[in-house]
């Protein structure tokens, strides 16, 4: 990063901030009236943002470390939205109970306990945990489901907010899909696109569970845990298969993984190269006509290489006509006395 960039970086940085001291001074020591609080109380996510996406930046493009600088701010930030929200919730509580008993009565349901309607209106549910992924196959549908209704559909949430989320999210080979795109309002559509291209194929997801299927945990005799551990095993990926919604049947899905464990490594390979242009799953139809093709190849191929290494029939044997031979002496021969068996001719 040059230090123009950052030098400007830091400065929006710095502005945020300040919007946060006075918003935190306001809090503090100003006259709480009920619009005002409102209005200032509206604006904090506008502050987050601006800061946000300048420390963003500087954190994946900086080589310094400004990681204690943000947890600085958001430890102030969040100090202020509950501020925030515990004058905004005393000043409107008291009115809303008002007005909530005045309807009560009004519809002719005032013999309800307020304990009941307190319980009913003031239930503390559990934080949710943001979803992981790490591009393993088998788990892509429950991360695509859950991190679509926590963060793509929030709409209380900015496009940074999202794309920071998703980065947070990932791992591995998913997350070094998208290290390269800036962090924009634009670009968080396109990751998200590119992740779900990427990993949405059920034709893929359908031939691991089968694998995974076929891959039985051992049940010993007598032992309960274990067959309930087989009987968990099957029943989940069985579940898995059909809520993909495949047009193939599931026998036609072990019969292919049946068929392709006994071929070659070539012939899977070439079945591999066919399937990757294809986002549907195969019928086992179209496993065998694949391998019917294949046959015939290697039939050819066969035949040529017989033809090939039948040797051509020599000229003597096709007229009948014998050729002699050159007959060839070695000279270390001629030169060894047959009576000393000395290197020289017989004298």
């Amino acid at each position: 990063m040059d230090a123009a960039r950052r030098q400007q970086l830091i400065k929006q940085r710095t502005v945020a901030q300040g919007m946060l001291s006075r918003i935190q001074n306001f809090i503090e020591i100003g006259d709480h009236k009920i619009n005002e609080t409102q209005v200032r109380f509206n604006k904090l996510p506008d502050i987050f943002n601006r800061y946000d996406t300048a420390q963003s930046e500087l954190e994946l493009s900086d080589d310094t470390d400004h990681s204690d600088v943000r947890e600085l701010f958001e430890t102030e930030y969040y100090q202020v939205e509950a501020k925030f929200s515990k004058l905004l919730h005393s000043v409107v509580e008291q009115p809303f109970s008002r007005r909530s008993s005045l309807r009560s009565s009004l519809s002719g349901h005032s013999n309800q306990s307020p304990r009941s309607h307190l319980s009913s209106t003031h239930i503390t549910l559990p934080v949710i945990a943001l979803p992981y992924f790490d591009g393993s196959t088998c788990n892509w549908l429950h991360y695509r489901d859950a991190f679509e209704a926590l963060i793509v559909n929030n709409t209380a949430l900015s496009n940074v907010q999202k794309f920071h989320y998703l980065i947070a999210s990932l791992q591995n080979e998913a997350k070094d899909m998208i290290n390269n795109l800036h962090i924009t309002n634009e670009n968080v559509l396109v990751a998200w696109q590119l992740v779900t291209q990427r990993y949405n194929n059920k034709s893929l997801i359908a031939t691991m569970d089968v694998q995974l299927l076929c891959q039985m945990p051992p049940v010993q005799k007598g032992d309960a845990s274990s067959l309930r551990q087989l009987i968990n095993h099957v029943s989940s990926h069985m579940n898995a298969l059909q809520a993909l919604s495949l047009t193939v049947p599931i026998q036609d899905l072990m019969l292919n993984h049946l068929i392709l464990a006994t071929l070659d490594k070539e012939t899977q390979r070439e079945w591999e190269l066919i399937m990757a242009s294809r986002t549907d799953t195969p019928t086992t139809a179209e496993l065998v006509t694949f391998l019917e093709s294949r046959c015939r190849t290697l039939e050819l191929l066969q035949t040529t290489q017989s033809l090939k290494s039948t040797a051509v029939t020599p000229l003597s044997q096709a007229t009948g006509v014998k050729v002699s031979k050159p007959m060839y002496t070695n000279g270390a021969t001629q030169l060894q006395c047959p009576v000393c068996n000395a290197s020289h001719r017989l004298f």
